[in-house]
């Protein structure tokens, strides 16, 4: 069963979206169009993200001769060109041309982004054929070898292994800031999918980059058998994309993992003092409680990055204007990971699943604070200790210590700019 009307994320409503707001800006996207498609007509979309090996995938399909290459049709300068080409006046119009133009043996395929995913919906189109459509989700497990491979893609232009080199290695310039901003969007991009196929009941046939290199006939054979497809045998003469890899990723790659400080003010947890970044505790407030537990505390504060503290610390500073976008907390000693959770809110309503010990709460890199927190124990640790926390706002009220479970947030619902947890053996 899916959702109906399909709902959109937050994170995928507030994610940049360029080509959906060109097409937005030039022909209509309202939803007041019927389809009309044969029954037997199948969509396949391709959920991808940049240098996640859709290409490939595409290649892979099309090297069967049961696919046309999945193409990305819904960029706003292919889209634009056609419907000044057929004098088409809405996003529907163009959607029923290229199907028709691109259709065969009565499936479509075709790749999108979230943003595009979102033009979809919004036009009305994804809601009308979504009984007939399949999702291949393309991702990657080493983002950061994908973040690396974008970023020298974006410098020579060579997306393609073929595709002439606008750059020569050796004028490469190697930048950390880039590739964690990569790394960022490329984890946004992969969580409004995850989101998206959640909230409207859809579970995608997932595809891994490095399944795919590595055994891509095992890797096809499980999306045919998914798609209720007889066996795909790919044909080697017929393929068009190679790896791209070389010395450069590798040696960008163990650059970047050695680097003493991260961009951005991010920092490493247990690292030396020096290594990792702090901000000061509030004045009003003991900066540290004693602890039996101890964990890392990790919060990603607004315009600073990633800082890191111990249970006890205070982790952000009151009265700086920089809120705290998302927290972890990491048990070290005393509990298990599995024995403490934890959940926030945002000011625009969002609150984010309960959280297990580790697990990164909220978001990075968006510009949205956190407005509350609670942290509970659970199972042996919810027997043998209690958990305060208190909080500081943007509004300046302090509130807390407040017990597990309770939401720390101020009467105004002001940003959440600092922290503190204290977990101790209750009193007997």
């Amino acid at each position: 069963m899916i959702r109906k009307p399909l709902a959109l994320p937050d994170l995928m409503l507030r994610s940049p979206s360029p080509n959906r707001n060109q097409i937005a800006a030039h022909i209509a996207v309202a939803p007041n169009i019927k389809l009309q498609f044969p029954s037997a007509l199948r969509f396949v979309f391709v959920c991808f993200t940049n240098r996640c090996g859709s290409a490939y995938l595409g290649d892979l399909l099309a090297s069967t001769g049961r696919f046309q290459h999945a193409g990305e049709s819904f960029n706003s300068d292919e889209v634009l060109a056609l419907c000044r080409e057929h004098g088409l006046a809405s996003f529907a119009d163009y959607f029923a041309q290229i199907v028709r133009r691109d259709a065969r043996d009565d499936r479509y395929i075709v790749k999108v982004a979230p943003e595009q995913l979102r033009l979809l919906v919004e036009a009305g189109i994804l809601g009308q054929i979504i009984e007939q459509s399949e999702f291949l989700h393309v991702s990657r497990a080493d983002k950061l070898a994908q973040s690396i491979s974008r970023s020298i893609a974006e410098q020579n232009n060579r997306w393609a292994w073929d595709s002439p080199v606008g750059l020569s290695d050796d004028k490469l310039v190697y930048s950390p800031v880039h590739i964690a901003e990569h790394v960022e969007a490329i984890t946004n991009h992969d969580r409004c999918f995850a989101l998206f196929f959640a909230l409207n009941g859809i579970v995608p046939i997932e595809v891994r980059y490095e399944r795919l290199v590595s055994q891509p006939q095992q890797e096809l054979d499980e999306v045919a058998r998914r798609l209720g497809l007889p066996s795909l045998q790919v044909d080697p003469t017929k393929l068009r994309y190679r790896r791209q890899a070389n010395e450069v990723n590798e040696t960008w790659r163990t650059r970047f993992l050695l680097e003493t400080e991260l961009p951005g003010g991010v920092s490493f947890a247990g690292a030396p003092t020096g290594q990792t970044a702090t901000i000061g505790a509030p004045a009003h407030a003991t900066a540290t409680v004693q602890n039996a537990v101890k964990a890392d505390l990790l919060a990603h504060v607004h315009n600073i990055g990633d800082i890191t503290g111990d249970c006890g610390d205070w982790i952000g500073k009151p009265k700086s204007g920089l809120w705290i976008e998302g927290f972890s907390i990491t048990p070290r000693l005393g509990i298990a990971a599995q024995d403490i959770e934890y959940q926030a809110s945002q000011n625009n309503g969002l609150v984010f699943p309960w959280i297990s010990g580790g697990g990164f709460c909220g978001t990075r890199g968006l510009s949205m604070p956190l407005q509350g927190m609670r942290v509970c124990l659970r199972g042996a640790a919810e027997q043998a200790y209690e958990c305060l926390h208190t909080a500081a706002f943007l509004d300046g009220s302090t509130v807390g210590p407040v017990a597990a479970g309770q939401l720390c947030q101020s009467a105004s619902m002001a940003p959440l700019e600092a922290f503190q947890i204290v977990i101790r053996p209750k009193s007997r």
